[in-house]
């Protein structure tokens, strides 16, 4: 695969997605990929609202005003387009990572020039006293997701996305949510109301975000039309939640999808809890993409295997399953992925994730081969060189690197995500249990998961690895990523997102315990396995705690082990790290410019294929997507 760099935008590097196979697709299935892409499409502003309540004035504003750059002083244009870009990108004008604030390096006396000379010529906006503090004030609304709250906040007050209207996390306590993943909780007339996210049908009114979700109903309409049989019927529900926003129809959508495994599939709806402070609301998501058979041997063989790794995880029997079925895990080629998983889109994925759904009926597994293979290749080398301090550590890290990839992720996602059952003593779902860290915790564990199982004899018996550099090369690899993961905390002070929280405790865990070590040498530092086998036993031990926190919903425990390991960091080590990414140019995350899949018509508007067309930059691809939502 091609690696193509579109764009630097600051820190961030994007890429070009790139597509191999999609022609050699049958012409149903391509018009499949086309609707249910076009259906993610339409629900993107869905997540600029969820992040942010002022986020789409905010886009419209700055997409708007860059049509007249033939009036705006350069100077001035290229400092609104570089803040317009930025907003795009995060889908807000907070940090997609950090759910930090970011100001602009235009002045208000700048953009007011801008725009009274904009308004000449026919721009519609106007900046108000609101508007003009929502963009220039860093300390107003200066976090969407808050779990430290300060002193007199709680996580929800504390936090700025807009999934709660002037509710506290106390006026929640004891409240029966219907559909807690596709509602909005608002405080009226001293009253908590749950406001459903619904497109409206003959027996409900339209809900929140209808506009959106109409269009997203239409198009999975016509994308049933070209579907296989095991197909057709859980869009059919997937329709109907978007239309009634019942829940039992996501259910009954999430059974289907998860028990079939079809050509071209999609992840569709509101899916991940990481925004929402208390990990109970999704946040609009989608991908569209069809399997990469290249790849996909090295996925169904541990997929195949799956009971054996959890026969050979560390934890308690008890908390043990038996997998009645082997896993639907598939490596895939993404088409497009939008809301919160485009530009910036995951390089594995698990779902669903309601554990009852897990345990009855399993769960699908996806190693995203497009962006693993683009986001792993396009700076290593230039990243080694500079943070890894020894050449054979260097020649490790290099060795069978783009099978490694293959290998973790699916680990991570199939084994870790898909592994362990819960206590007979806990009530519901452990998510209920650990709340706010839930998240973390559970990404913290397929993480391990995957650390401890690289390390089975049966990988080699299995011929998926030949010999000990591979598990050597993954636990550097990962004290690698912890040290420059430091990179994307400029002038933050605290880890929030998920994800991060999880590497942090991993490795500080094993720093703590005395098996990896951050050393200086000449001024910088590097990173560093002191004993690999301890690492492993390290691994292990942690592993079984979370996971016995998990199946017990030991709020306190996970809570302590979060606090501890998962939150701070040295800021000296923070700052040296920013510094010499800047010096080589290391981005600190990829985001993508996405094909366009657009349709070919003969004479008579018959389809006749499908074809791929390349955005050519992120604001192209932003105006690109709200005209298909505003014309559709």
């Amino acid at each position: 695969m091609e690696i193509k760099i579109v764009e630097t935008i600051e820190d961030i590097t994007v890429l070009r997605l790139p597509v191999e196979g999609f022609d050699k697709l049958s012409l149903d299935n391509k018009i499949l990929a086309y609707y249910l892409w076009r259906a993610g499409i339409c629900g993107d502003p869905i997540v600029y609202d969820q992040m942010y309540a002022h986020s789409l004035a905010i886009r419209d504003f700055f997409l708007d005003i860059l049509e007249y750059h033939n009036y705006i002083p350069k100077e001035i244009y290229d400092k609104i387009e570089l803040y317009t870009k930025k907003m795009v990108m995060n889908k807000s004008i907070h940090k997609h990572d950090s759910t930090k604030k970011f100001i602009p390096t235009f002045t208000k006396k700048e953009l007011e020039a801008a725009v009274e000379e904009s308004r000449k010529y026919g721009f519609k906006h106007s900046l108000s006293n609101d508007f003009e503090r929502i963009i220039f004030d860093p300390e107003f609304e200066s976090m969407l997701t808050q779990k430290n709250p300060p002193e007199g906040k709680d996580i929800i007050t504390a936090s700025h996305n807009n999934f709660y209207h002037n509710v506290k996390l106390s006026d929640i306590e004891g409240f029966q949510e219907k559909n807690p993943l596709n509602s909005t909780l608002v405080m009226e007339n001293q009253k908590l109301v749950e406001k459903v996210w619904r497109a409206g049908s003959s027996t409900v009114s339209p809900g929140i975000y209808s506009t959106y979700l109409k269009l997203m109903a239409h198009n999975v309409a016509e994308a049933i039309k070209h579907a296989p049989e095991e197909q057709k019927k859980s869009l059919e529900f997937l329709k109907k939640y978007f239309e009634d926003g019942d829940a039992k129809f996501f259910d009954e959508y999430n059974i289907g999808w998860v028990t079939s495994n079809p050509e071209v599939d999609a992840i569709l709806g509101f899916i991940e809890q990481y925004l929402d402070p208390r990990g109970v609301k999704g946040t609009y998501g989608s991908m569209t993409f069809f399997k990469d058979h290249h790849v996909n041997h090295i996925i169904h063989t541990i997929a195949d295997n799956a009971q054996h790794f959890e026969d050979n995880s560390p934890w308690s029997e008890k908390y043990k399953k038996e997998w009645d079925n082997v896993p639907v895990a598939n490596a895939i080629m993404s088409i497009g992925s939008s809301g919160e998983q485009g530009p910036f889109s995951p390089a594995g994925v698990n779902l669903p994730n309601a554990q009852w759904l897990r345990h009855d009926y399993g769960s699908k597994n996806i190693y995203v081969s497009n962006v693993t293979f683009s986001s792993r290749n396009a700076f290593a080398k230039e990243s080694w060189n500079e943070f890894l301090e020894k050449p054979e550590d260097i020649a490790l890290m290099s060795d069978s690197f783009n099978v490694r990839g293959p290998i973790s992720v699916t680990l991570h996602e199939v084994v870790g995500h898909g592994s362990g059952k819960m206590s007979e003593n806990l009530k519901g779902d452990p998510k209920d249990y650990l709340k706010e860290f839930y998240s973390s915790l559970e990404e913290a564990r397929a993480e391990l998961c995957a650390l401890h199982h690289v390390w089975d004899p049966k990988l080699m018996e299995l011929g998926l690895i030949t010999d000990e550099h591979e598990p050597k090369s993954d636990y550097l690899g990962y004290v690698f990523q912890c040290m420059v993961m430091y990179r994307r905390y400029a002038g933050i002070d605290e880890i929030h997102e998920s994800h991060e929280r999880a590497t942090s405790l991993i490795i500080q865990y094993c720093i703590d315990k005395g098996s990896v070590r951050f050393y200086k040498k000449n001024g910088k530092t590097y990173p560093e396995v002191i004993d690999y086998q301890l690492m492993r036993r390290h691994i292990a031990d942690l592993l079984s705690e979370i996971m016995r926190i998990k199946a017990e919903g030991d709020y306190e425990a996970g809570k302590n082990l979060i606090t501890k390991y998962g939150i701070h960091f040295d800021k000296n080590l923070r700052d040296e790290i920013v510094a010499r990414s800047k010096a080589i140019g290391y981005p600190s995350r990829f985001a993508y410019v996405m094909p366009h899949p657009e349709l070919v018509r003969d004479q008579s508007g018959k389809i006749m294929d499908v074809k791929l067309v390349y955005y050519n930059s992120i604001i192209d691809q932003a105006r690109g997507w709200r005209d298909i939502q505003r014309n559709s």
